[in-house]
């Protein structure tokens, strides 16, 4: 299956949206090891999750801490949103919440990251809207995901008129293992999908 962009499925915590994402087409699926975290997989999970599925990038979800060495959790591109923790990563991916910063300060951030693969904006559905032209200037420039509450209007606005290189989707929990509701993620998919 192909798709018009790029996505990365982030917050992953069942073995269903791994497998429906992977068969869908997506290049990365994201897991959230922080221990901080509501979305928190532990190593066992996260190996027994990808052990069942082939074909796209995992990786580890850190938020703005740096996991212990030794954390079971092997080799995996990290994802942070701490600019400070790029001298300890050899590449990475840099979380941007570009709802409070300027397009400057977006700028000066991804300037900054020089290291990272690519860049996840988190921005409100509002914040995209009237600032699509500010947005393509970087999409242009930098390898850039964005992240937001999709509905098929805004997608459809940020393939054609934006063009990032990706963007972010969101797991969710299951009700029990092997129940799951894959409405909203399969809307996306299935909006991206290239007829």
């Amino acid at each position: 299956m192909a798709l018009k962009l790029s996505v990365k499925i982030g917050d992953v915590t069942n073995l269903s949206d791994a497998r429906y994402a992977a068969g869908m087409g997506v290049d990365y699926i994201g897991f959230n090891i922080n221990p901080d975290s509501e979305h928190f997989v532990t190593s066992d999970k996260v190996a027994e999750i990808i052990n069942w599925v082939s074909g796209v990038g995992i990786i580890g979800e850190i938020g703005e801490k740096l996991p212990i060495e030794d954390n079971g959790y092997g080799s995996m591109l990290i994802e942070t949103s701490n600019i400070e923790l790029e001298s300890k990563l050899d590449e990475y991916v840099f979380r941007i919440d570009a709802n409070a910063a300027t397009p400057n300060r977006i700028e000066d951030l991804i300037c900054r990251a020089s290291k990272a693969r690519f860049y996840v904006l988190c921005l409100s559905p509002d914040k995209i809207e009237g600032n699509e032209a500010i947005l393509k200037d970087l999409c242009q420039s930098y390898p850039i995901y964005l992240s937001t509450n999709f509905d098929k209007a805004l997608l459809e606005k940020i393939v054609t008129l934006i063009k990032p290189n990706g963007i972010e989707i969101k797991g969710s929990t299951e009700d029990q293992p092997g129940f799951k509701d894959y409405d909203g993620i399969a809307d996306v998919l299935e909006w991206l999908e290239i007829e």
